[in-house]
């Protein structure tokens, strides 16, 4: 079994009006293979009309990385100046690959905004390798009916592909240095094993409630990190409610990393170059589409 050699406390950030976790990078641990970051937007209850339309003031840009988010709870639009536009609701991911450059904004959905209900979900940003960073940008919405959900022996737990693939099945999603992410779900008392990828580092996130991971007890609202022997890990659930845990990993990228903000490449040269082509308008206009508003 591969066993959990730390742990780390997520800290808390804002994003726009929202109290987010940070459970990564942390005061240990800034890349998992390529994954650099993990947001997560605990449970919130809006109230119809809380939310005020979008306005364009979030719209931000990116450039060198993809970004990821999976929504649990709720619904979440996406706009951006490639024309990219969908609405992800719940159980469904939605990827965003920056490439050269683009501008986006991620919007709760305008049913959400009118209605209100409750949202929750999670962001990743992964780093692309230097071929990839240099590509267009491309944007593709996943509904939960498309991502695989996987069986674990035992019958008391499966897992989701939300990213790369597992025993067989595989996220529609492209990937570019073998990451993935994974949604496990045990019931309560129950337990399951989860086979790893051969040589990769493997992290999990525990968002909602303690679980146990190979024999160690890891809190609610806390990211591990896995050992590199061993091929798999026991999860169990000693508590009343299902467990749910992400599990996420891949290659790491073995080139220099310049990060400013959103943007992630291998030189400050190239920072600076993408910076400069961002405000002279290169990366292009969001053009909103109606149901936004």
């Amino acid at each position: 079994m591969r066993q959990v050699t730390s742990q780390h406390d997520v800290q808390p950030d804002r994003v726009g009006p929202f109290t987010i976790a940070r459970a990564l990078p942390n005061e240990a641990v800034q890349f998992v293979g390529p994954i650099m970051l993990l947001d997560h937007m605990p449970p919130r209850d809006i109230a119809p009309g809380e939310i005020p339309d979008p306005d364009g003031s979030f719209a931000h840009p990116h450039r060198g990385i993809a970004t990821f988010t999976y929504v649990l709870e709720g619904a979440l639009t996406h706009a951006d100046s490639t024309g990219g536009h969908g609405t992800i609701t719940a159980g469904g991911v939605q990827w965003m690959k920056a490439g050269n450059g683009i501008v986006h904004d991620e919007m709760i959905s305008a049913d959400l905004r009118k209605q209100g209900g409750r949202l929750h979900s999670f962001q990743f940003w992964i780093n692309l390798p230097a071929r990839n960073k240099a590509e267009p940008a491309e944007y593709m919405p996943v509904p939960a009916e498309d991502l695989p959900v996987v069986p674990l022996p035992g019958g008391r737990a499966h897992l989701k592909v939300l990213l790369g693939g597992y025993d067989g099945t595989a996220s529609p999603i492209p990937t570019f240095a073998n990451e993935f992410i994974w949604h496990v779900r045990i019931e309560p008392m129950g337990s399951a094993h989860v086979t790893l990828p051969d040589g990769l580092p493997v992290a999990g996130f525990l968002p909602g409630q303690g679980g146990i991971v190979s024999g160690t007890q890891v809190a609610a609202q806390r990211t591990f990190v896995l050992g590199k022997d061993g091929s798999q890990i026991e999860i169990t659930n000693p508590g009343a409610e299902p467990l749910d845990l992400l599990l996420f990993g891949g290659a790491p990228i073995n080139e220099p990393v310049a990060m400013r903000g959103p943007f992630v490449m291998n030189t400050e040269a190239e920072l600076t170059e993408g910076f400069r082509e961002f405000r002279a308008g290169k990366f292009g206009r969001i053009t909103y589409p109606s149901e936004t508003a």
